[in-house]
């Protein structure tokens, strides 16, 4: 589809879920900003929160932003289930409000709630399979410690190495697709590796996923310590993926 064909169409209803826990210190802001986009979304959009078992005051604050703004609603794990859950959760709501596409944004504003914007006009032009990229022109990290940039860009060229795709930033967690595709899925990863787990089916399916750029920032000095650490544990369950896939086409080329 071409730009101006695509420029006749309306967009796509859109789902922005926002996975949230222990984010008590900037939640009210987050939320608000992410608002403010939806408000400026030339289409049907709701922002979905799921809290996944925080334990400070996030759901207490959450819960009172949804009664002020409409926009807004949330859903709640009683107990910690994980990343993967939460969106999962965010995902399954999407669909039963019938919206088109749902989009994934972290709760801690390290990417810009205005990209939205362009998973909206990506959306618009058909593309099934949407990823933020902080390695395409436009993109980059601001803030980010220089061990983690170096982390991110090899894992990301082993990466896609393996998959053999030509997406620059296949482990951006910044990402949409449609709806019911994301639920046809059925991921089971329960931590951050659900991001990899999810465009690995995305693969399997001959689903082509499209790249806009987008900016990564660090987390603000009030905020608590990110969750997500490198560790050998951490790495495997990202990297096994692409190895699976890898040796999955290598059989079937050897097999016909």
């Amino acid at each position: 589809m071409t730009s101006s064909e695509a420029d006749s169409l309306p967009w796509p209803s859109l789902a922005v879920v926002i996975p949230i826990f222990n984010e008590a210190a900037t939640i009210e802001q987050a939320c608000k900003a992410i608002v403010e986009v939806v408000r400026a979304y030339p289409g049907t959009a709701r922002v979905i929160a799921v809290d996944d078992g925080s334990r400070d005051s996030s759901v207490q604050t959450v819960t009172f932003l949804a009664d002020e703004l409409r926009e807004l609603e949330l859903l709640r794990h009683e107990a910690n289930r994980g990343y993967g859950e939460a969106l999962r959760t965010g995902a399954q709501r999407a669909r039963d409000l019938g919206l088109e596409y749902v989009a994934f944004i972290d709760s801690d504003l390290t990417n810009p709630p205005s990209d939205l914007l362009k998973i909206g006009r990506l959306a618009r032009q058909g593309h099934p399979y949407i990823k933020a990229s902080r390695f395409i022109h436009g993109g980059e990290m601001s803030g980010v410690p220089f061990q983690r940039r170096v982390v991110s860009r090899v894992g990301n060229v082993v990466a896609r190495a393996l998959f053999g795709t030509d997406v620059r930033d296949v482990t951006n967690g910044f990402r949409a697709g449609r709806t019911e595709m994301i639920c046809s899925w059925a991921t089971r990863e329960k931590t951050f590796a659900v991001i990899i787990e999810e465009f690995a089916r995305a693969l399997e399916t001959g689903v082509r996923p499209v790249e806009f750029p987008t900016s990564l920032s660090a987390r603000s000095a009030i905020q608590r310590g990110s969750v997500f650490a490198y560790s050998p544990s951490v790495i495997w369950s990202y990297m096994r993926y692409p190895l699976r896939f890898r040796v999955q086409r290598i059989t079937a080329l050897l097999r016909s």
